[in-house]
């Protein structure tokens, strides 16, 4: 029954997607390139969907100090859980790198470009919280979001590593479309590496990861790994080195056979 409701969620969300608009989120930088010193933590954690005592606690499972650690959030910070303004708060507070995932697509278009259908939808799928504020609040909200990337190419500890909140099929990390609506598509709402079980390119990068697809663990696809567990009540915060160890010793070589 809960694989049943995560598929119809995906084919909802093609659906949605065709509707959407894209207005407000044209402005966004589609690539940030970035490099972090080898010797710094870096904690990626995917979806939180407003969570903030879940994202706390996740936090407090793997000792964070945001002054020592590097802190990377793949998207859909908001929505569905109950405390989605402290988690954009508490972001922002730790200087976390973070990224756009639909979810803010939804909010960015319903506020900023006054988009109904993305009201609808973002409403039916835990934006409501959105009528505690007014619109200037709103707004103000969005702003910060709009400073934001679609992706990261991260140069850390001799590899390259895409983010972002999710792919498609056939990605590569130095081509990017042209259309910003192709790139919000494939960057944010797209589900077909994790629905079909395979990575066709994902050139550009040694590894990337992103979050969007629910699993009850981590998951590699190729030479990408999807870690939104939060659907199943644990968010996964992964350390990047040992993502890169994992990567080195059991995924590389199984790609070259």
């Amino acid at each position: 029954m809960l694989l049943g409701l995560i598929l119809r969620r995906a084919w909802f969300f093609l659906y949605w997607e065709i509707m959407i608009q894209f207005n407000a989120i044209s402005s966004v930088l589609p690539i940030e390139h970035l490099s972090i010193d080898c010797d710094r933590r870096v904690l990626v954690v995917g979806d939180i969907h407003g969570d903030y005592s879940l994202l706390r606690e996740s936090l407090t499972r793997v000792n964070f100090d945001p002054v020592a650690d590097t802190l990377i959030c793949l998207g859909d910070m908001i929505d569905r859980g109950p405390d989605s303004v402290a988690v954009l708060d508490y972001l922002h507070g730790v200087n976390a790198v973070r990224l756009l995932g639909n979810h803010e697509h939804l909010m960015l278009e319903s506020v900023l470009s006054n988009d109904d259908e993305a009201l609808a939808i973002w409403n039916q799928n835990g934006g409501r919280w959105h009528e505690q504020y007014d619109k200037e609040q709103l707004i103000s909200f969005c702003q910060p979001l709009l400073k934001l990337p679609l992706s990261i190419q991260l140069s850390y500890q001799n590899h390259t590593i895409g983010l972002s909140h999710t792919i498609s099929q056939d990605w590569n990390w130095q081509h990017f479309p042209q259309s910003i609506a192709n790139t919000v598509s494939d960057l944010l709402w797209q589900r077909s590496v994790f629905k079909r079980r395979v990575a066709i390119d994902n050139g550009g990068v040694d590894f990337s990861i992103h979050g969007h697809n629910p699993s009850q663990v981590p998951v590699w696809i190729g030479n990408t790994y999807h870690i939104d567990t939060g659907y199943y009540g644990r968010l996964s915060v992964v350390n990047l080195t040992d993502v890169i160890a994992k990567f080195t010793q059991k995924i590389r070589p199984r790609l070259l056979r």
